[in-house]
C-alpha cells in the first residue's frame, strides 16, 4: 500500500504528503468493512481529523481527491470491492475436497470379511494406488482452476468497464457541478437527498457546461444560486403544482436563458460572484472566497466581497503582492480591520509566492 500508484497518485492531485493519503485510505478501508452494506463508506473527515492527528481541510482534500479518481463512486461505494473478496482457486479447491470428504458417510462404506482367499488382495488394494480416484479429483482441481481463471478474466474485465463507466461520470468537472446543485438546490428541495447523476443527465450537464456556461463553474454556481433562491422553482408557492428538478434545469439553452432572465426569480436575484481582473489568479481567489464563506458564512462573504475584485498582481523580490479593490474606503477599512489576516493567510496557502495583500479603493 505505501508504494500504490493510485495513491501517489491522490498525494499529488490533493498536493499532500503520501503519509496522510495512505492513513487516511485505511481509515476508508475500515469503514468500508465495518459498515452494512460492505463496502460503502460513511465518513466524518471532522472524526478521522481528531482521531489521526490531521488537520480537516487535508483529510477533505484527500477525500475529494479519492471521488475524482473514481475509487469511491457517487453511492460512496468503494470501487473494485466485490473484485477484492473473491476466493482464491487454492481457497475453492479446499472447500471441494471437504465437501468430498463429506460424502464419506459409514453407510457408503463396503464390509469385507478378511480370509485367506481374500487376504492378500486385501492387501494388494491397500498397496495399489487409487489411480482412477485420484485421476477424478486432479481434473476436477484443474476444472475448477481453470474455471476460476475465467471467471476472474471476466470479474476484471467487468471491473475495467466498470472503473471507466465511474471515470467517465466523476469528470471533475461534472462531479463539482453535481455538488453546487446538492448545496444550493437539492438540499433544499429533499435536504436527505442528493440529485442522481444518471448517463442522461451527466450528457446534459456536459453540454450545458461547453456551450451555456462557457467552462465557468462560476456561472454555474450563480445559475444555481439563482434558482435556490426562487420561491417559485422551489414550490413553495401556493397554488403552483411545480417544482423544478436537475434534469429540467440543464435540458436545454432555453431554460437557462429563462432562469438568467430573471423569469423565476420573483425578484429575490442573488448577487453576481465577485469577479477577478487577473484570470491566473481566479482558481486562487475562488479558493480564497470558499474558505471565507466556509468561516463565516455566505451572507457575509456577499456582503463585504462581493464587489471587490482583484485587479492586480505585483511582484516584488521573491514574492506578490495581490491588490484588491474595494468600492468604497468604509468596505476597505472594515475589510483591513476584521478579515485582513485571514485573506492574506488564504491567499498564501494558496500560493506561497503571494506574501501581501493590498485594500486599495475605486478611483
Amino acid at each position: 500500500m505505501p508504494e500504490d500508484a493510485k495513491l501517489k497518485v491522490i498525494a499529488r492531485r490533493s498536493n499532500q504528503l503520501m503519509t496522510h493519503v495512505v492513513t487516511v485510505w485505511l481509515c476508508v478501508l475500515d469503514s468500508a468493512s465495518r459498515n452494512n452494506p460492505r463496502g460503502t463508506v460513511k465518513l466524518d473527515s471532522e472524526q478521522i481529523a481528531v482521531v489521526q492527528d490531521i488537520d480537516q481541510a487535508i483529510v477533505e482534500s484527500i477525500l475529494a481527491a479519492f471521488y475524482e479518481k473514481g475509487m469511491i463512486d457517487q453511492n460512496h461505494h468503494l470501487s473494485g470491492w466485490e473484485k477484492r473478496q473473491y476466493a482464491t482457486s487454492a481457497e475453492r479447491v479446499q472447500k471441494h475436497r471437504e465437501s468430498k470428504k463429506q460424502d464419506v458417510a459409514p453407510c457408503n462404506t463396503v464390509q469385507r470379511n478378511v480370509t485367506s482367499g481374500n487376504g492378500e488382495k486385501q492387501k494388494n488394494d491397500k498397496i495399489a494406488p487409487d489411480t482412477d480416484n485420484r485421476i477424478q479429483i486432479t481434473d476436477t482441481e484443474a476444472e475448477l482452476q481453470k474455471s476460476d481463471k475465467k471467471s476472474r478474466a471476466r470479474a476484471e474485465k467487468g471491473e475495467c468497464e466498470r472503473e471507466k463507466r465511474t471515470k467517465q461520470i466523476l469528470d471533475p468537472q461534472i462531479l463539482q457541478m453535481i455538488e453546487i446543485w446538492n448545496a444550493e438546490v437539492q438540499s433544499k428541495l429533499t435536504p436527505d437527498q442528493k440529485a442522481k447523476l444518471t448517463p442522461r443527465r451527466k450528457k446534459l450537464l456536459a453540454e450545458r457546461w461547453k456551450d451555456d456556461f462557457q467552462q465557468d463553474m462560476r456561472a454555474w454556481q450563480h445559475y444555481c444560486e439563482i434558482i435556490g433562491a426562487s420561491e417559485f422553482c422551489l414550490g413553495r408557492l401556493a397554488g403552483k403544482g411545480w417544482t423544478i428538478d436537475l434534469s429540467w434545469a440543464v435540458e436545454s439553452s432555453e431554460h437557462i436563458a429563462k432562469i438568467l432572465e430573471g423569469g423565476f426569480s420573483g425578484g429575490n436575484y442573488p448577487t453576481k460572484p465577485t469577479p477577478c481582473a487577473v484570470p491566473e489568479l481566479q482558481p486562487i481567489w475562488d479558493k480564497v472566497l470558499t474558505e471565507f464563506t466556509r468561516k463565516y458564512g455566505k451572507p457575509t462573504c456577499r456582503s463585504w466581497l462581493a464587489r471587490v475584485a482583484i485587479t492586480r498582481v505585483l511582484k516584488y523580490g521573491d514574492g506578490s503582492v495581490v491588490s484588491l479593490c474595494c468600492p468604497s474606503k468604509f468596505i476597505k477599512d472594515w475589510l483591513t480591520q476584521h478579515y485582513l489576516a485571514d485573506l492574506t493567510y488564504w491567499f498564501a496557502e494558496s500560493n506561497p509566492q503571494i506574501t501581501r495583500i493590498e485594500l486599495i479603493t475605486e478611483g
